[in-house]
């Protein structure tokens, strides 16, 4: 039973995930086209800024509070949920207003003295009431998670998404063209709008579950102090939020040091940008497509693994670590290989721009890579291992910001010195986290059930891509539609060889029509 509960809330906020990430996906296509590769290489950098100031609320807390709530909730203690919720809405609710004042008054030295890009300012100020909203979602979803309720969470990020993609560019096609720094805050009031949305959807939610179970609670509880309850929560969080502050801060190290060291080369300040651009907000959120899937799988793998180690029921925690492993795989392989052959294309099509197809076809190897990384960060927060998470990942951005420092501003390398510090970085995480879990979860891996099975079906969707691309062709003279409807006949293609090959789980397919 708990193991189809794994799978059928995997199914389920995987189909949700997937409705989001193909908004998400077509709204920053088409932002990155009405901004340009300058606006979206400003935006980005006042993203990793934002990430600074949000990841204290965003990360452990709300992490730590699913695998709260989710115990508690099998002990039927709504006393201690409902506390738990409150608490940490008022803990996020106060340290967002600091963050957010502290952010206000550093913005002129941050724009100034660590970017020395003075366009920045306005951008800056705008991230103030984003980092309010974004902490107050964020203890929303884990509440939900931690009930095991993927649906609320999930509709109110599609409502986000759906009121983004009209309000802002609808704006954006008003206005269009727009210069570069106007573009960029212009989609950072997006993310407050999008945001916004949201929380009175989940909010209006949890208002109306109250009402149902008002009166209902007729079993005895436990009552818990909310100092303690905080308490307890602070201690999951506080590993988990210095884990992924690392990651947070390798990106904002990023956005300081690729643009200079690209300015020492003799690259001016809007091509430095633009480039930086290129790489973050067009290249990366292809390379993160398989984000989706492994995204559900984390929020359902923590609770889940959890709860499983508790009960000492070491069969489920093996079967659904193998399965996780297994979907991530079966979904980035074949991201990677069409990458790999058709990174041209994709950067000509999607943003009609040759540059990107370059970094394409370099950053997408990495795609299957990342993915895993996701999924085994996901696996080892659920058996307890934030400190090995945090120390792996710690060595990777290490690496990462040596190699940007001294191989980027180097003329024999050039931005391929990124390149390099960014598989390196990802090749040692991934390994140092494969090392923790197989130390401390004794599991064999059919290797060619795993990989060589979705390589076979990813070779013959390639092939299939090909081949229809050329008939294709013979009968319609637009580029797009050729492009799209080979790639949708490719996708099919490789889930019939995923079929012929028995490479989907059997418990998996029964799941999802049941």
């Amino acid at each position: 039973m708990k193991k189809d509960r794994f799978i059928y809330g995997s199914i389920i906020m995987v189909i949700m995930n997937f409705i989001i990430g193909i908004i998400g996906f077509i709204y920053d296509i088409i932002l990155s086209k009405f901004l340009g590769a300058e606006a979206m290489g400003l935006f980005q950098m006042a993203m990793s800024i934002l990430m600074i100031f949000i990841i204290i609320t965003t990360s452990g807390i709300p992490t730590a509070l699913i695998k709260f709530i989710a115990e508690q909730n099998s002990r039927n203690n709504d006393y201690a949920v409902n506390k738990a919720l409150k608490v940490t809405m008022l803990f996020n609710l106060f340290l967002s207003i600091i963050l957010s004042l502290i952010l206000i008054l550093s913005g002129k030295f941050i724009t100034l003295k660590i970017f020395k890009n003075e366009d920045m300012l306005f951008c800056v100020y705008l991230l103030s009431p984003v980092i309010i909203i974004i902490s107050l979602n964020a203890i929303m979803r884990g509440y939900y998670y931690g009930m095991k309720n993927m649906i609320m969470p999930s509709i109110g990020q599609i409502i986000e998404h759906i009121m983004k993609f009209i309000i802002v560019l609808g704006f954006l096609y008003y206005v269009y063209p727009v210069e570069p720094v106007y573009g960029a805050m212009i989609a950072i009031c997006g993310i407050s709008i999008g945001e916004l949305f949201d929380f009175i959807w989940i909010s209006s939610a949890k208002k109306r579950r109250n009402r149902r179970h008002r009166g209902s609670e007729n079993l005895p509880i436990k009552k818990i102090n909310g100092i303690t309850c905080l308490t307890q929560i602070l201690l999951i969080a506080i590993p988990l939020t210095i884990s992924n502050f690392f990651g947070i801060l390798l990106r904002f190290m990023d956005t300081i040091l690729i643009p200079n060291r690209l300015m020492i080369l003799g690259y001016t300040n809007s091509e430095a940008v633009a480039t930086f651009g290129r790489i973050t907000g067009m290249t990366m959120p292809l390379v993160h497509l398989p984000f989706i899937v492994t995204s559900a799988l984390v929020i359902n793998l923590i609770p889940s693994l959890s709860e499983q180690v508790t009960l000492k029921n070491y069969r489920n925690m093996k079967s659904d670590i193998i399965l996780a492993i297994k979907v991530t795989l079966l979904i980035s392989i074949p991201l990677t290989v069409l990458y790999a052959c058709l990174s041209e294309d994709l950067g000509l099509i999607l943003y009609h721009d040759p540059k990107v197809g370059k970094f394409i076809n370099i950053m997408g190897y990495s795609t299957v890579f990342l993915a895993l990384q996701h999924t085994f960060s996901g696996i080892l927060h659920g058996l307890n291992k934030q400190f090995n998470v945090t120390v792996n990942r710690l060595i990777g951005m290490i690496l990462q910001i040596l190699f940007i420092y001294f191989l980027v501003g180097n003329p024999k390398f050039g931005i391929n010195g990124y390149f390099i510090g960014f598989f390196l970085s990802t090749f040692i995480t991934i390994g140092l986290d494969f090392i923790v879990l197989k130390k401390m979860v004794k599991f064999k891996m059919d290797y060619v059930d795993l990989i060589g099975k979705p390589l076979a079906a990813s070779a013959f969707m390639i092939l299939s891509i090909y081949i229809s691309t050329y008939y294709l062709s013979n009968i319609q003279n637009s580029n797009a539609l050729i492009f799209t409807s080979s790639l949708i006949i490719g996708g099919i293609s490789y889930i019939i060889a995923l079929k012929i090959t028995k490479a989907i789980p059997k418990n998996l397919l029964k799941k999802l029509i049941k």
